[in-house]
This record gives structure tokens, C-alpha cells and sequence, in this order.
């Protein structure tokens, strides 16, 4: 018996040294990742990274909780496998990283988040999208965005000429909630998330029935996140892997309800259907 566990223990001592690292960096970002509370570790992008580890068992998954701000630098500048579960792929990126050739997730596009005072003074009642150019632009609205984010080419490239005034960037841990209690006391106007956030972070205060949420105009209907890792040769032969298994869990009921928990229920139908058609 005895002998029989030595054997067993060895065995696995054996397979996990053999069995290659890979680190996922986690960021402060409910509900994609959620730290704390009644929904610990139940985060979109922590269960998706969860998949992945079920699927890949010739991998040792580790994590990393580092600042938003941070993270794209660490990501960049380690020296082993280091991953993200969900960036965007844009023609800048690609230079400093390695990305999955699948999507990890699929969500709604950006959205910005208002006080319904100030909503009330700027646009008609019941609309549901609006220019982003034209509140910050037209309206002189003030801008609230978390650093280091990307919200898909078209929306960057207006942040990126919204005047310093007009544009108050937090960075650090719950970067996005700090701009939400600024939002609820009316020193931004505007704030840009995307929308599980701001309903997880406006019901966390409580005080849902005094904000407005709109779709961008300028942005897309939904949005796509990949897995983006360091660039080494390691790297790249561990998203060939990532590639084979995601094909597998996209196609699964537990993915579908994974990318619908933190959605709205009112903008649930649009991301269905977005299922359907990728």
C-alpha cells in the first residue's frame, strides 16, 4: 500500500514539473473578475479562464491580481508565458503581443453611463444610443474613463481628441466604481464602460433608478475580446492550444449562459442573436 502511494505521489510530483506554466493576469474589473462578495470568483472572463483550465490540463494555470493600469506593461514585459483572457485586438497590439486566432468572449459594445439630471438637459426622453462626439463635442460634457483601456477603434481615436479638460482618467484598483460615485454626485458627466459593468457597479450603490445607460453610436454592436499573451515562442505554441480548445467550449451551453449572466436582461436578446450569426 505503501509502496503504491510512493509510486502515485511520484507520478504526479513528475507530471506537475513537466506540465508548463502559464500565468493569467486578473484585473479589477467587476463582473469580469469579482473578488469579493456573494459572487467571489464567478467573474465572466475567471469562469472562461476556468474552461480553458479543464481543457488544457498539460498546462499549470497560475494568476496574477495586478492594477488595471498595470497590467498591459507586465503582460509586455514578462519573461514567462503571461496571458489575458480578453483584450482587443488592434494593429498596435499586435506589435507588442501574441493573440488567439478565436475570440475568448463576446459582449455588448461599450455604453456610457449618466446621471438621468443630466441626460434630461441634453437629449430627448427614451432614446437608446447616442453620439459620443456630439455629448463631449456639442454638449461640452466632461468624460469619465478608466487608463489603459481600449473601447474599439472608432471610440478611441474620439477619446483621443477630447481636450485634457474635458477628460478625467482614473487608474488603480476599481478605477470604474471611483468614477461612478463621481457620476452619482455630478462631478463627470459622462462615464464609459461596458454594460455588466455599470449595472453590477450601479447595483452595488443601490441607486440604479438615477443613472441612464445608452449604446454608443459610434461603436459596433458587440464587441470581441481575445486571449493575448507576451510575445516568446512559448507563448504562441500555448495559443495554438488555447485556439483548439475554444473552438470546442464556444459551442457549449456553459459559455453561452457565462457571457449572458452580466448582461443586462433587457440587452440579452441582441448579444443571442449575435451568437448566432458568429
Amino acid at each position: 500500500m505503501i509502496k503504491t502511494f510512493i509510486i502515485i505521489f511520484a507520478f504526479l510530483t513528475c507530471f506537475q514539473s513537466l506540465a508548463k506554466n502559464v500565468t493569467f493576469l486578473k484585473v479589477d474589473f467587476a463582473p469580469y473578475y469579482i473578488f469579493d462578495g456573494a459572487h467571489k470568483g464567478q467573474g465572466r472572463d475567471e469562469e472562461v479562464i476556468n474552461l480553458l483550465k479543464k481543457a488544457m490540463p498539460e498546462y499549470q494555470f497560475n494568476y496574477m491580481l495586478i492594477p488595471s493600469s498595470r497590467a498591459l506593461f507586465e503582460l509586455q514585459h514578462s519573461s514567462e508565458i503571461t496571458c489575458m483572457l480578453s483584450l482587443y485586438k488592434t494593429e498596435q497590439r499586435k506589435k507588442l503581443f501574441h493573440f488567439s486566432k478565436q475570440y475568448s468572449t463576446i459582449g455588448l459594445a461599450p455604453t456610457i453611463a449618466m446621471h438621468k439630471d443630466v441626460a434630461s438637459k441634453v437629449m430627448p426622453d427614451h432614446i437608446t444610443a447616442t453620439s459620443l462626439k456630439d455629448l463631449i463635442f456639442k454638449h461640452n460634457l466632461m468624460l469619465g474613463k478608466s487608463t489603459e483601456r481600449s473601447y474599439g477603434q472608432n471610440v478611441d481615436e474620439i477619446i483621443l481628441k477630447i481636450p485634457q479638460e474635458d477628460l478625467i482618467i482614473r487608474a488603480g484598483k476599481d478605477s470604474l466604481q471611483s468614477l461612478t460615485y463621481m457620476l452619482l454626485k455630478k462631478r463627470v458627466d459622462l462615464i464609459i464602460g461596458y454594460p455588466g459593468e455599470h449595472l453590477y457597479l450601479q447595483s452595488q450603490l443601490n441607486r440604479e433608478n438615477e443613472f441612464i445607460q445608452l449604446h454608443i453610436s459610434e461603436a459596433p454592436n458587440t464587441v470581441l475580446g481575445f486571449v493575448g499573451c507576451n510575445k516568446s515562442g512559448e507563448s504562441k505554441r500555448f495559443l495554438k492550444q488555447v485556439d483548439k480548445s475554444l473552438n470546442t467550449i464556444k459551442a457549449s451551453q456553459v459559455y453561452a449562459s457565462t457571457m449572458l449572466r452580466w448582461v443586462p436582461k433587457r440587452l440579452q436578446e441582441s448579444l443571442i442573436n449575435e451568437f448566432k450569426e458568429k
